[in-house]
């Protein structure tokens, strides 16, 4: 039986730490190299379509990039167009969450005698204790979007020359192997480039479908700001996993200081309908089988880019352990490892006969 060598099992640890440290320590360099990657994947699509009609790939390019800018200030606008309304309306939520802050004392101390100043007192002595999780939180956070922020300049250049000259990093790629295996090599990075396309495509349909359930959700149920609050509801869904509560919170917050009795509930079932038909149908439909990694090295993928890049690190990791999966599985003596991050999980049925409607459909 043939046993794995010390030697090979010390390179492989060595090798790990080595990548883990030059992923940690060169951060600001990769992060915007690696979101550029990912753009630059999703936008190719749209370079070809402008390059097919005539425009030049140089141009093409920058028209991708200020479609980039154009989507970015869309979405600053719309949160600052409609974040005035809120801001006139603060005082008047800040007097009805303090209302609702003493009802809940009132039956706290009805159901278990507490009385309201002991619990502020209960209240501020485990605020205290949390306090240093939620300050290294707040500030990993806060450095993270302000790294991310601080980077847009290098994250809109690299996307343009990784547009512009992307037939050149790609022959590049094949001229470091051997003629024989040009091939394998062409095959694995057309699934990479399809791969972060598809995982970028599939985020952003999920978050517009979200958003748009939620605003008629909340729009229904009579809620203010409802447009502004489905958007920041929305935007940390980007983050998997944690987003999805995150972004519930603000709403639910909004909901409590709401003057219009019953409006809590009706918000709290709009979001678990919102995140049951996301999770369920909208993710496997427009995401489908594009990551192919196993929900166990997902969970990983998310856990150490959160340790090892922050917030943008839980966005990249995932798409990154798929990349891996892809190259791994292209290489022969790497063949076993792409086994293991792979997904072994069938298609649903149902999900198939819906892809089968849309093959019919595209061929007709």
């Amino acid at each position: 039986m043939r046993s794995i060598s010390l030697s090979r099992a010390n390179g492989l640890l060595l090798l790990t730490l080595l990548t883990v440290a030059l992923l940690y320590f060169g951060r600001l360099f990769l992060m915007p190299l690696a979101f550029a990657l990912l753009l630059a994947m999703l936008l190719r699509p749209v370079s070809n379509w402008l390059e097919n009609r005539g425009v030049s790939r140089g141009w093409a390019a920058l028209l991708c990039l200020l479609l980039v800018l154009a989507f970015v200030a869309a979405l600053v606008w719309l949160v600052a167009a409609q974040g005035t309304s809120i801001a006139e309306d603060w005082p008047q939520l800040k007097a009805q969450l303090q209302k609702e802050l003493v009802k809940v004392q009132l039956q706290v101390q009805q159901r278990f005698g507490v009385e309201p100043q002991r619990q502020m007192q209960l209240v501020q002595e485990q605020a205290a204790k949390a306090s240093d999780a939620i300050k290294r939180f707040g500030a990993s956070m806060l450095k993270s979007v302000l790294t991310l922020v601080g980077g847009l300049v290098l994250v809109l250049l690299y996307l343009y020359f990784l547009l512009w000259q992307r037939r050149k990093f790609r022959t590049f790629a094949l001229k470091l192997v051997e003629p024989e295996n040009r091939g394998e090599v062409a095959q694995g990075l057309e699934q990479v480039s399809k791969v972060g396309g598809q995982y970028l495509m599939g985020r952003l349909a999920s978050m517009v479908f979200l958003a748009l359930i939620y605003s008629v959700g909340f729009s229904i149920i009579g809620l203010k700001n409802a447009l502004l609050l489905s958007v920041i509801a929305v935007l940390p869904t980007i983050v998997p996993y944690v987003g999805a509560y995150i972004g519930a919170a603000f709403p639910l917050t909004m909901a409590l200081a709401s003057s219009e009795s019953g409006v809590l509930l009706p918000v709290v079932g709009v979001i678990v309908l919102a995140q049951f038909l996301d999770n369920n149908i909208i993710e496997p439909i427009v995401m489908g089988q594009a990551l192919h990694l196993s929900p166990f090295f997902t969970i990983i993928a998310v856990v150490l880019g959160e340790l090892i890049w922050g917030i943008p690190g839980m966005i990249l990791f995932e798409p990154m352990f798929a990349i891996v999966r892809i190259g791994c599985r292209h290489i022969p003596a790497l063949q076993p490892y792409a086994y293991l991050l792979e997904d072994e999980l069938n298609e649903p049925g149902w999900l198939k006969k819906v892809k089968g409607l849309f093959g019919r459909k595209k061929e007709e």
